[in-house]
């Protein structure tokens, strides 16, 4: 469909780019070599235009880093929040994935690059010309070296002056909370208790939870506790298994908070634990992510939990916190009111999110 005369400079053009190596598989701009979480050395293109935030913990950080316009979608349990909407309008400008899609789909839409929150994913991606990295709330064998690890991938992947300030500023706030709460908590002589976190996200009761390698292990073994699910094969033990562990604390994360937090207090088997008569029950908010998701609020999840977990050693303004930092990372100004819903686990009305 192309006339004559201007094949030879197409050819030319792309011949070029061949010889150069900096062409991706759909020739449409440079490449770099990065390493996903897994190790996997992909070429993936610089400065991507269309990205779909797969996993659940990229689409936060990477608004938050004024990279929204390069966003073409992301997974539906991220967008599927109330929160979403409200504190980034321009979400509703973004496609909603599945957790699993066609590579057919993304190259329909144009993706140039797809945050992917497994391997098989990105590997199937990867097969198909997709630029697919692997990004988790699970290291491996721990999460410890991986708290800043989207961040620095980011100001790998876009030039950005500002992008590169906006990450490393988020960085430097997440190495100071974990320094102002270790060093206070190395003052004084704590005896290690258990504790059991309850991931919330999807409905799928209270012994549902996170395993060694995960986000919440790392953050909890910081603030100096005896992660359970650490101890764990399965992120759904049964019932007769958690029971068997008596947890000291719980915590209480995602949608489902409030929902799993009512079923601990009032039904059998668990209305026996200790951390249920002794009321050691304690949620994680929820806004424009789970605060226990890698994201803009890390630091603040960090502060909160550090409250409710040592109050006679913490008392951080939480509240101020959040608005501070919704009105840096969105440009949103959240009232007072909405605040306290969003640090009860509950929708912008004060209703359930579920």
């Amino acid at each position: 469909m192309f006339k004559n005369k201007i094949l030879p400079l197409l050819v030319a053009a792309t011949s070029i780019g061949a010889l150069t190596g900096c062409v991706n598989n759909r020739g449409k701009t440079n490449q770099i070599s990065v390493t996903d979480m897994l190790g996997t050395k992909v070429m993936v293109p610089k400065n991507p235009k269309k990205v779909a935030c797969i996993s659940r913990t990229t689409y936060d950080l990477l608004v938050a880093c004024g990279l929204g316009d390069k966003i073409d979608g992301a997974y539906n349990g991220t967008l599927n929040n109330a929160w979403v909407p409200l504190i980034y309008p321009e979400s509703a400008n973004h496609y909603v994935y599945q957790y699993e899609n066609s590579h057919e789909l993304f190259l329909s839409r144009g993706v140039d690059l797809v945050f992917a929150p497994e391997k098989y994913i990105a590997d199937d991606l990867n097969a198909h010309g997709i630029p697919a990295l692997c990004v988790s709330l699970y290291g491996n064998p721990t999460f410890d070296n991986y708290v800043t690890f989207l961040s620095q991938l980011v100001t790998k992947i876009w030039d950005g002056s500002s992008i590169k300030i906006k990450a490393a500023a988020w960085e430097n706030k997440v190495s100071t909370a974990i320094s102002d709460i270790t060093t206070e908590l190395s003052k004084h002589d704590l005896t290690t208790k258990k504790l059991f976190y309850v991931r919330g996200d999807k409905d799928k009761g209270v012994c549902y939870t996170d395993t060694r390698g995960s986000f919440t292990e790392y953050a909890y073994r910081t603030l100096g506790f005896n992660f359970i699910g650490a101890s764990l094969t399965t992120t759904k033990p049964s019932k007769e298994e958690l029971v068997a562990q008596n947890p000291d604390v719980f915590v209480f994360g995602g949608q489902y908070q409030n929902k799993n937090i009512n079923v601990l207090k009032t039904e059998e088997p668990y209305t026996s634990l200790d951390a249920v008569r002794n009321n050691k029950i304690y949620n994680i908010p929820i806004g424009f992510t789970a605060f226990e998701q890698l994201s803009a609020v890390t630091p603040i999840f960090l502060y909160d939990q550090a409250n409710k977990l040592y109050p006679e050693y913490f008392d951080y303004d939480i509240a101020s916190m959040v608005k501070t930092t919704i009105q840096e990372y969105f440009g949103t100004a959240l009232t007072d009111q909405q605040v306290l819903y969003m640090l009860n686990g509950l929708g912008p009305e004060g209703g359930s999110l579920y």
